[in-house]
């Protein structure tokens, strides 16, 4: 569970400004090569077994930067259907301490509250 949760920190602490960023000013996005790079350096430092999960992320970068497979959009709110996962999503948000990242947790669980009637 914490090999995951640690997963999960640092996606959040690499992957959430990058993404917040690129929705800010698209112009900023990070290059497909940037992000083989980065994947390719930890797959090369990790001895931790996640080398086969990193080699695939790799392959799937390269086979969306060469137009063979494109990524469809992912929306949480789409996977939050009941209160408790909200709670639940909302309660690990909170555990971060981070305001913008609190402020966005809270806006995709108003948005998975409307998609999903709950209360």
């Amino acid at each position: 569970m914490t090999a995951r949760k640690d997963l999960e920190t640092w996606l959040h602490e690499k992957a959430g400004p990058a993404y917040d960023a690129m929705k800010a000013d698209p112009a900023r996005a990070v290059p497909p090569a940037q992000v083989r790079r980065t994947l390719a350096d930890l797959n090369a430092n990790d001895d931790s077994g996640r080398q086969a999960d990193i080699a695939h992320a790799i392959e799937l970068a390269r086979r969306v930067d060469s137009g063979l497979e494109s990524l469809s959009p992912f929306d949480p709110a789409e996977h939050l259907t009941t209160a408790e996962a909200v709670a639940a999503f909302l309660a690990d948000a909170e555990a971060t301490a981070d305001p913008a990242y609190i402020e966005h947790a809270q806006i995709l669980a108003a948005r998975a509250r409307v998609m999903h009637g709950i209360k």
